[in-house]
C-alpha cells in the first residue's frame, strides 16, 4: 500500500476533506474515510487521520475557546468516553471487512438523512447526550466520524451560532486527544510509516484548512452540504457493494 500512487491519492482525498474543514469546521474524517479505505486498511488510516486531527482541532480550538459552553462539553464527556472505549476495541478486532460494510451503512443512512431533514425545532432534552454521546464516541473511535453526531446534538442545545462553533471544537478536541490515547494504548501508532505519512500529509491538509477559510464566505451553504451529502451517500453504498 505505500507506494507513490496511493500516498498521491492519499494527499489529494485529504486535501478534499480538509477543505471542508476549513469551511465549515467539521466533517473531515466523515468524508475522507470511506475514500481513504479503499486505498488501504481502516487501521491505517483512522489512527493517521487522528494525528492530523490533532493539529487543526488544537490550532481551531484555541481560537475560540473563551466561547465554548463547557457545561455541554462536560455533560457529554462521561458517556463519550465509554463510547470510544468501545470503539477502539471493535476496531481492534473486528474483522475489517465487517467494519467497511458498517460504515458504508452509517455513511449512507446518515447521507440520506441529512438530504431528508427538516430543519430541527426546539431545544433537545439533556438527556439525549446519554445514547448519543455513547454513539458518538464509538463512531469517533471506530472510525472517526462521530462530528456529525455531536452537531446534531449540540445544536439542538445552543443557539448561538459562535458559541456553538466554540463548543463543538472544544468537544473534537477533547475526543480527538482522548482517541490518541486509546490508540497509542492499543497498539496502533506501533506502525513507522503513520508517522511517516502523517509527518508528510500535514501541510496537505494544511493548504486544505486555508483554502477552506477562503471560500467560507463565498460559497452558498446549502448547495455545498447537499453536494457533500450526495457524494456520502455515493461513497457509502460504494463500500457496501464492495463489502457484501
Amino acid at each position: 500500500m505505500h507506494d507513490v500512487t496511493s500516498f498521491g491519492l492519499s494527499a489529494l482525498i485529504l486535501f478534499c476533506a480538509y477543505t471542508l474543514f476549513g469551511i465549515t469546521g467539521f466533517g473531515q474524517s466523515m468524508m475522507a474515510m470511506p475514500f481513504l479505505v479503499m486505498v488501504g486498511s481502516l487501521r491505517f488510516f483512522v489512527p493517521l487521520v487522528a494525528l492530523l486531527d490533532a493539529v487543526f482541532v488544537v490550532w481551531n480550538a484555541a481560537k475560540f475557546r473563551k466561547q465554548a459552553n463547557y457545561r455541554e462539553l462536560i455533560a457529554l464527556l462521561p458517556t463519550t468516553i465509554i463510547g470510544m472505549i468501545g470503539g477502539a476495541t471493535m476496531l481492534l478486532f473486528l474483522p475489517e471487512r465487517i467494519l467497511l460494510l458498517t460504515l458504508g451503512l452509517l455513511i449512507t443512512a446518515y447521507g440520506i438523512y441529512r438530504l431528508l431533514a427538516k430543519e430541527q425545532r426546539g431545544k433537545l432534552n439533556k438527556f439525549v447526550a446519554v445514547p448519543l454521546g455513547l454513539l458518538a464516541g464509538a463512531l469517533t473511535a471506530t472510525f472517526g466520524t462521530g462530528g456529525p453526531v455531536y452537531v446534531a446534538y449540540l445544536s439542538g442545545r445552543i443557539f448561538d451560532k459562535s458559541e456553538l462553533r466554540a463548543t463543538i471544537l472544544g468537544l473534537l478536541l477533547l475526543t480527538t486527544l482522548l482517541r490518541l490515547g486509546i490508540f497509542a494504548a492499543g497498539g496502533l501508532y506501533n506502525n513507522a510509516h503513520i508517522w511517516i505519512w502523517a509527518g508528510l500529509l500535514v501541510s496537505v491538509a494544511f493548504f486544505g484548512v486555508k483554502l477552506g477559510h477562503y471560500l467560507h464566505n463565498r460559497l452558498k451553504s446549502e448547495s455545498l452540504l447537499k453536494l457533500i451529502y450526495l457524494t456520502l451517500v455515493m461513497s457509502g453504498v460504494l463500500l457496501i457493494i464492495k463489502n457484501v
